[in-house]
């Protein structure tokens, strides 16, 4: 999982740099990007299901059960969070393109 957030932080570090200078690049920067938002979906998946597993079965409140999951499985809101961002990114990306394509 850490070296998939460390392509991502990378990937994001080098298209806010406009060290892309060319769609071509840029595209294949955004083919990268997602392919690994979607690697990083698969732990987050993972992480959900043993963040419920925990949650459920929790012997007392339901509340109790949540606080419990939460504290065992912190990943899973900073994989959430991550992933929102890197989504975020990706259309940014997208929309560059389109810019670029409409610019030619």
């Amino acid at each position: 999982m850490n070296t998939i957030l460390n392509k991502i932080s990378n990937i994001i570090t080098k298209y806010e740099s406009g060290e892309w200078q060319s769609a071509d690049n840029l595209r294949l920067l955004l083919r990268e990007l997602t392919s690994n938002i979607y690697y990083l979906t698969k732990y987050n998946i993972e992480y959900h299901e043993q963040h419920n597993a925990i949650q459920y079965k929790h012997k007392g409140s339901v509340s109790g059960g949540l606080i419990l999951a939460n504290e065992q499985y912190p990943e899973l809101r900073m994989l959430r969070k991550i992933i929102e961002s890197a989504n975020n990114v990706s259309r940014s990306m997208t929309m560059e393109l389109s810019i670029l394509k409409n610019e030619q």
